[in-house]
């Protein structure tokens, strides 16, 4: 059964299948936008994974290759990202499995942030995550200068 609840107020439509799925009444159950949310709740947490590596990448990088602009800001943003990071591993930990896609996917766009908030061209940064996983969680880790 399909509602049009669904299009036009989210928000009543999920409490009132929460509360169908509470009663068992599973016969009305709106079990295809059930199935669409519930995958979508999944993306998302990789999505946010990937974000929080892009972050954390892309203040890794300014950090490496303009050591002269290094900023309390800077540290406090690689800082939280780590935090962040955790955070979505504790509660996600099967995303771990998916490490060796997400790194690279987040490094990419950290990289293309680096590009345009640095001003540097793009030939200066690594195509490939310079930084490994025991890196990027690594409280004590700050990657060394690099001349620009």
């Amino acid at each position: 059964m399909h509602s049009p609840l669904y299009e036009t107020d989210f928000y009543s439509w999920a409490m009132q299948q929460a509360q169908l799925l509470r009663d068992r009444q599973l016969q009305e159950i709106d079990w295809n936008n059930i199935i669409e949310e519930i995958e979508a709740l999944g993306r998302s947490q990789y999505h946010a994974l990937v974000s929080a590596i892009e972050r954390l990448t892309l203040h890794l990088l300014k950090w490496q290759f303009q050591p002269k602009r290094r900023s309390k800001s800077w540290k406090h943003s690689i800082n939280k990202q780590r935090i962040q990071m955790e955070r979505l591993l504790e509660d996600n930990p099967s995303l771990t499995a998916k490490l060796d896609d997400i790194i690279p996917k987040g490094y990419k766009y950290g990289r293309k942030g680096a590009i345009q908030e640095t001003g540097l061209p793009g030939t200066r940064f690594p195509e490939s995550c310079p930084y490994s996983w025991a890196n990027l969680t690594d409280e004590n880790f700050f990657p060394e200068p690099t001349e620009t």
